[in-house]
């Protein structure tokens, strides 16, 4: 039992090195000890370790007061590459990132939704024509818009694909046992905190053809309290007549990437959104009004979450791109809806906008793989023979 124990103290000794080397690319072995509160001898033996399984290396030295100049370690980016897949109503978007958690390469794609086992072999032909590391040697994760639930091997809420539920099995009998598969919402909110030892709290906002959110509190989305909560269906207008789909007058109705869409195409067949901005920068009077109306819902809403998590607000997703010219005008509209309200937060808006789930998933897929992957470089090493010194001859 002792030596158990000591082999998973190990283990989780080798993540959080890892974990370090993620956040602070160049950190030192000394570096690591003072921030873990363990002795140079242990991280120096685990680095080794890692080093010989390829995932780290040496990036460069330290200049040196006196003795030996300290080794700058960071992750081996070539060590493996790993795909992150969204699906979508229509689309599908691909990401490509590197062992240290880079985007190599992303791409969006015009599929529709079907389900069958043609479509998500359509799938896999799309990835597979992504890289050439697929499958063999990139693992794969997927981002799904609903509720993932393990016990029942399912991924529940999935309307926004046109049916309530989708499954798993129907998934990994094309993309395998190792496909990794969850929450666009929860991915999305991985993508944030990648790499960032002190991530702000905060509550991130997924906005795309689905509206889902979570709390993100010591650099992790908060699982209990987020998993659960259908955002979407807080209602903003209780009068409201449903446009598409959605709870009449919800945040979903009102504020999710179809909103404008379905707008257009009922009043001039529009269904670009770049042809919708163009507009309303233009001066077009009937664009700026529905524009106005969006962030109106849209301001509510982040009032009414604030008032519950007290943190500020990070808006990522397919609007988030279209969001960020207009970031003051939200603010402005929030701050309207009560001077005695107190709203002091912020709004920010993520940098990787529509491929959001398709790097959280690929993030994703690429930890799975660590948490397997570092336990038995570990385990292997503990079964290495011990070289001992021969003594000499007296």
């Amino acid at each position: 039992m002792k030596a158990a124990n000591t082999m998973e103290v190990r283990r989780q000794n080798a993540l959080c090195i890892m974990k370090d080397i993620e956040c602070f690319p160049g950190i030192t072995i000394a570096e690591i000890a003072k921030n873990r509160e363990v002795s140079v001898s242990t991280v120096s033996n685990i680095v080794n370790i890692l080093k010989a399984g390829d995932i780290i290396a040496a990036s460069g030295v330290a200049s040196s007061s006196g003795g030996r100049r300290p080794v700058l370690l960071t992750l081996n980016a070539g060590y493996q590459a790993y795909l992150g897949i969204s699906i979508g109503k229509h689309t599908v978007y691909i990401a490509e990132v590197d062992f240290a958690g880079e985007i190599l390469r992303k791409e969006r794609f015009y599929l529709d939704y079907t389900g069958s086992d043609e479509y998500w072999g359509q799938v896999y032909d799309l990835a597979a024509g992504f890289t050439d590391d697929f499958p063999g040697k990139c693992r794969t994760g997927i981002a799904l818009p609903g509720f993932v639930d393990r016990e029942e091997d399912v991924v529940r809420g999935t309307g926004t694909l046109g049916e309530p539920e989708i499954r798993l099995a129907d998934i990994r009998a094309k993309f395998g046992e190792e496909i990794s598969v969850g929450d666009a919402g929860m991915l999305a909110g991985l993508a944030q905190t990648f790499g960032k030892a002190d991530y702000p709290d905060c509550y991130f906002l997924l906005l795309s053809r689905r509206i889902s959110g979570f709390l993100i509190r010591g650099g992790e989305a908060d699982r209990e309290e987020g998993s659960r909560a259908d955002v979407g269906a807080m209602i903003l207008d209780p009068y409201g007549k449903t446009n598409s789909y959605g709870i009449p007058g919800s945040f979903l109705e009102l504020c999710s990437s179809s909103r404008i869409i379905d707008l257009l195409k009922q009043r001039s067949g529009e269904t670009s959104y770049e042809s919708f901005f163009e507009a309303v920068r233009g001066g077009n009077e009937e664009y700026r009004e529905i524009w106005d109306e969006y962030l109106g819902h849209l301001a509510a809403a982040i009032h009414n979450l604030w008032a519950v998590s007290g943190t500020d607000t990070v808006i990522g997703g397919e609007m988030a791109g279209y969001l960020s010219e207009y970031g003051k005008d939200l603010m402005g509209k929030i701050s309207s809806l009560g001077s005695g309200s107190g709203f002091g937060a912020e709004i920010r808006f993520s940098s990787y906008g529509k491929y959001d789930d398709a790097y959280g998933a690929a993030l994703a897929a690429r930890h799975r793989h660590v948490v397997d992957l570092v336990p038995s470089l570990m385990q292997d090493a503990s079964l290495q023979p011990v070289r001992r010194k021969r003594r000499r001859a007296s």
